[in-house]
């Protein structure tokens, strides 16, 4: 993982007004929420709940007015940084579509080359899918990849099976499966409803972005927050780069953020995470972070007590 050296928001150097602002927004997203679950537990005077109201309400302003500017700032300091890259956009079944259409909107700022856009339906994260998922992906497997033997559950095949047809090698930077293969594998997964996509418009990627919703706690919801972490992490050994980016509710222990961020060791590279995509910071932390991918390491971001900062450093633009 990537080597920190200061807490959430203050170490981001885009500038000093960009790092006071993300600073000061990352600080208000974790009072906030805080300050006003504790007064509903009040048992003080109406007016001590009404006072903790206020202060949660100025939070929230304050978060709002400070996203602002972040978007203002921030999107000077992501101009150009995935140039000429092919990145490749999934979204899973609970993503909300604004978040999906800000990201894809960085992305091209960013000039990042569109290598497409795949929906992942809720059939994939169903426990009534699996075994189809299974079956479908042994059957499509491009010629020479393989399939763990250690993991056998649904999200990590199945990453293995899309990152070895959509993923550049990460040493070569060519392809790794051919595009008759490509088509095979995912017209069969979407003829099953695994996945929507539009046709002809999917090329292979160095990096693929994911974008998550909130998906936390037990049942329904842990099993798909579970496919969806082993997924990214198995898609992350076939290419040069994963992002896996959600809402703040998906960085409990069982969101799919969350997951992910504890199946990575100490100090290893491994897929990077932002926990507040639907903020602009987030957003903007989103695209940062795929590249630092490209450039060999790795992060958790956001503004959730397990992120290590609000967003990646920005790289320094050659002169």
């Amino acid at each position: 993982m990537a080597k920190k050296t200061s807490g959430r928001g203050g170490f981001l150097v885009a500038g000093l007004g960009f790092g006071v602002a993300v600073g000061v927004l990352a600080g208000a997203l974790v009072i906030a929420p805080a300050t006003h679950s504790g007064g509903e537990a009040l048992t003080g005077s109406r007016a001590e709940l009404e006072q903790a109201q206020r202060e949660a309400e100025i939070s929230e302003a304050q978060a709002k007015t400070a996203d602002a500017v972040v978007a203002e700032l921030g999107r000077a300091s992501i101009e150009g940084v995935l140039a000429d890259r092919p990145v490749l956009l999934v979204r899973t079944a609970d993503a909300r579509n604004e978040d999906a259409d800000a990201v894809s909107d960085l992305l091209r700022k960013a000039k990042a080359t569109d290598a497409g856009r795949i929906t992942l339906t809720g059939k994939f994260t169903a426990q009534d899918g699996a075994d189809e998922l299974k079956t479908i992906v042994t059957n499509t497997l491009p010629a020479g990849a393989q399939l763990s033997e250690d993991h056998l559950d649904p999200g990590t095949h199945f990453g293995e099976a899309l990152g070895s047809a959509l993923m550049l090698a990460r040493d070569s930077g060519k392809s790794q499966a051919s595009e008759e293969e490509r088509a095979t594998l995912l017209e069969t997964l979407a003829q099953a409803g695994f996945v929507q996509y539009e046709k002809e418009t999917i090329r292979p990627a160095q990096v693929m972005v994911v974008v998550s919703g909130g998906s936390e706690g037990a049942g329904e919801e842990g099993f798909s927050a579970q496919v969806v972490s082993n997924f990214v992490q198995a898609v992350q050994t076939r290419g040069n780069g994963v992002v896996l980016a959600g809402l703040v509710g998906s960085a409990a222990d069982t969101g799919a953020i969350g997951l992910t961020r504890q199946a990575v060791p100490a100090g290893e590279r491994g897929v990077s995470t932002v926990d507040s995509v639907d903020r602009d910071f987030g957003r903007i932390a989103t695209v940062l972070a795929a590249r630092e991918q490209l450039d060999g390491d790795s992060g958790a971001y956001g503004a959730a007590a397990s992120a290590e900062a609000a967003t990646p450093p920005v790289p320094k633009k050659e002169s």
